[in-house]
């Protein structure tokens, strides 16, 4: 019942750069239409990635 996954090995801090970019990036076009929120998000996503990536590693 418990095939459990190895989550060691998925790479979250690049997942999370790619969907802080792209949701940062759509967001402040279709808001503001200033791209310097889409450089926001990208920290944010680089950010809580690495966290969930340390987290998972231990």
């Amino acid at each position: 019942m418990g095939n459990k996954k190895d989550l060691s090995r998925v790479p979250f801090t690049g997942i999370g750069l790619i969907f802080g970019t792209a949701i940062g990036a759509g967001l402040s076009i279709v808001m503001t239409g200033n791209v310097l929120w889409g450089g926001i998000g990208t920290g944010i996503g680089l950010i809580v990635g690495a966290v969930i990536d340390a987290s998972t590693k231990k």
